[in-house]
């Protein structure tokens, strides 16, 4: 019986538990894809972590009734993917919790000084910050926490890759 009440409050949480809710739901959807990943070996992005943001992110789309396009997604997932897989989950934590929470539920300090410090320290050729530059054209919400001399960096970088 505690069993089930225990998954019951788990769901409730998930449902109606604001920020830490949307965090529980999210990782929940991140290990869900990572798990079947793994089952099926399959490496979309090149590894079962990319499969699990792009499951969870493309999941939560869905819940809010707004899919996006694949192409749509990598781009949005770039610096998350750029990021050790204990950061870069984290950081789409709050990433999300910053898209649909008001101000104050998200740690948006932290995400956007991780988001900055993970891009300007990608190289000029490094994929996740070309496939950054998807981002940049479709506006995402993570554009917003950019510095002038991160966003400089990206747009460098695209140019060079641009050149070639």
């Amino acid at each position: 019986m505690d069993l089930l009440r225990g998954k019951e409050m788990g769901l409730w949480n998930k449902l109606f538990g604001g920020a830490d809710g949307c965090r529980e739901a999210m990782r929940e959807s991140y290990e869900k894809h990572v798990r079947l990943a793994r089952q099926r070996q399959l490496a979309a992005g090149g590894s079962p972590h990319a499969s699990g943001l792009y499951g969870a992110l493309g999941s939560r789309y869905i819940v809010r009734r707004t899919p996006k396009p694949e192409v749509f997604l990598w781009g949005e997932l770039a610096p998350f993917l750029a990021m050790r897989e204990d950061v870069g989950l984290k950081a789409l934590l709050e990433y999300v919790l910053y898209q649909e929470y008001p101000p104050g539920n998200a740690d948006v300090a932290w995400l956007q000084h991780t988001i900055n410090l993970t891009l300007r320290s990608c190289s000029p050729d490094n994929q996740w910050l070309a496939l950054a530059g998807g981002g940049l054209v479709n506006r995402v919400a993570w554009c917003e926490l950019l510095e002038p001399d991160t966003l400089d960096h990206i747009v460098r970088a695209l140019a060079r890759l641009a050149e070639q």
